[in-house]
């Protein structure tokens, strides 16, 4: 099973973003991918208000996307700044990114 690294807003609409990533999750899952979307998990427990406790949970996912066999990233809604360091370190790794406009 290919692992695919969720990409998409958080901060700005919460409660929209949330849904919005975990409908990529959801349509990863039924495309047979195991989806990984750090910003379900991580907010879970370090507070994304925080600068020092956000850049923790982007360091986190950040490691975590060495292991994904691509990249999906929704642009639909526009690309943070977290979303930019996310496609970034894509790059690095050499990572296919698909940017989805639709959910």
């Amino acid at each position: 099973m290919k692992r695919v690294f969720i990409c998409s807003r958080f901060a700005g609409d919460v409660d929209r973003n949330i849904e919005t990533a975990r409908k990529l999750c959801l349509r990863a899952v039924e495309r047979g991918y195991a989806p990984f979307a750090p910003h379900l998990l991580y907010p879970q427990f370090v507070d994304d208000t925080k600068p020092e406790e956000r850049e923790t949970g982007i360091a986190c996912g950040l490691e975590f996307m060495s292991v994904c066999d691509e990249v999906w990233a929704y642009v639909g809604d526009g690309v943070s700044d977290g979303m930019r360091r996310e496609m970034a370190q894509a790059q690095r790794l050499g990572k296919a990114v698909a940017e989805l406009t639709e959910i």
